[in-house]
């Protein structure tokens, strides 16, 4: 193939992932304007999670939360070459002296050196592999190579350490050592298979996940490949004896937990944290005995969507507010993790992580706080790419948003049980639903 032809590939491909992943509906930034239509798209992996700066300044913060605020904090886009960003996203890798030897076709061989041994002899992941060095464990790890040993490790060159302020509280060793662990991913995964990947586990378990791996979260576009929104991989593809190394522009922290995540954006969340504050739900959730979950999000639009009557009621009467309450119970799926391409079932003891087979469509009815009422999701797949709907109707625009204790998935319709008995949604489909219908609804389950 022509080098022409690889750049014309990795376009078009690019420009899949563009059309069928990141279409996102347009959010209103006023809590109950008027509903958008649903042609209306903007990016929100930028305009919620992509450039927004987290407050630092928490008095009584633990160590852990500020070493998480002053490294994500800073959230700066590195504009590469264009030409480079094609080669990372087609597995050319970098060819220059930063590891070793590019990847591309798949041979372990291709490289005598551990990922450990990689990082330790570059002179541009200095700052890390000393990080490493000082936690046996994890030089363990990126040194095993027996049968099962294939790791993807995501490590932050030396620049990234600038992101930290010079005056920030030292974290625990614990908390370094879980932070290490999130850069590492179980398995291989080359540049040519996260085009097809949304989320990867990693090497730290975590245990409000029932003791499941914290994942990391993927998204290809024409600018790269991104890592939970805010770190660029600039050199993919460097092989190793025990796996692969991509370069990263910005250090890898493990996520907060979901109710943190939400109230960073109220500009996007305003309407639902508004809708926390009238139903006193924080105080109901934390009554809550989770091991991780699967929390549907609507976003301001997605409240204007229901109407201004619905709304009113909701919000501002004594009676809509206990149906208001009902409504963020529908949307929380308990003890089950549903990301895009993994589900973790802790409903059971017995259950625990599956890989979700990439079928081109897969179906879950799954329960919610909210008594016997179930929610429906479908995930579909066009040529390795997915989609995702909540009740056959409110679409994810936002999908696989990592948290300590669970997964958020941004959706642009507020999703409603249907009548008791009924399995359809109609109404809300088509924007607006009157108050009787709603009371109707969700009666059954105040």
């Amino acid at each position: 193939m022509t080098k022409l032809a690889v750049v014309g590939a990795a376009l078009s491909l690019a420009a899949i992932t563009r059309a069928l992943v990141l279409p996102e509906a347009a959010v209103n930034q006023a809590p109950l304007g008027g509903p958008r239509g649903p042609d209306e798209v903007s990016d929100l992996h930028n305009v919620i999670f992509g450039s927004h700066h987290l407050d630092s300044d928490d008095e009584g913060r633990s160590a852990a939360e500020g070493f998480f605020n002053a490294v994500s904090s800073i959230r700066g886009h590195i504009h590469e070459d264009f030409s480079q960003a094609v080669a990372d996203l087609v597995g050319l890798g970098y060819t220059g002296d930063h590891f070793g030897r590019p990847a591309g076709h798949g041979h372990h061989d291709d490289s005598s050196l551990t990922i450990y041994e990689l990082i330790s002899k570059s002179k541009y992941t200095t700052k890390f592999a000393k990080l490493v060095d000082d936690h046996p464990s994890v030089v363990e790890l990126l040194n095993s190579t027996n049968g099962n040993s294939n790791y993807t490790l995501f490590v932050p060159l030396d620049k990234a350490f600038e992101d930290i302020p010079d005056d920030h509280k030292k974290p625990s060793k614990k908390v370094v050592e879980d932070a290490l662990r999130y850069h590492i991913g179980l398995g291989e995964y080359p540049a040519r298979r996260i085009l097809h990947t949304y989320t990867l586990p990693t090497a730290h378990d975590e245990d409000l996940l029932g003791g499941e791996p914290q994942r990391l979260r993927t998204s290809v576009s024409l600018g790269g490949v991104k890592v939970n929104f805010y770190s660029k991989v600039v050199a993919a593809d460097i092989v190793a004896k025990n796996g692969v190394i991509h370069a990263v522009n910005h250090i890898l922290v493990p996520p907060p937990y979901i109710g943190r995540i939400i109230t960073l954006f109220p500009d996007r969340f305003s309407t639902l944290l508004l809708a926390y504050e009238k139903t006193d739900f924080v105080k109901f959730i934390h009554g809550v005995n989770l091991k991780g979950s699967t929390v549907f999000v609507p976003t301001n639009g997605a409240f204007n969507w229901l109407g201004p009557k619905a709304n009113a009621f909701l919000f501002n009467t004594n009676k809509g507010r206990k149906y208001l309450k009902a409504i963020l119970k529908y949307n929380i799926v308990p003890n089950a993790t549903l990301y895009t391409d993994a589900f973790y079932d802790k409903r059971d003891s017995e259950d625990g992580e599956s890989e979700i087979e990439k079928r081109s469509h897969e179906h879950f009815d799954l329960p919610t706080l909210l008594g016997d009422a179930h929610i429906s999701v479908d995930i579909a797949r066009v040529f390795g790419f997915a989609s995702i709907k909540v009740n056959g109707f409110s679409r994810v625009v936002v999908p696989n948003g990592v948290g300590k204790n669970g997964v958020i998935q941004v959706v642009n319709r507020v999703p409603l049980p249907p009548h008791k008995g009924h399995r359809h949604h109609h109404s809300e489909e088509w924007g607006e639903i009157e108050v009787n219908d709603l009371i109707k609804r969700l009666e059954p389950y105040i």
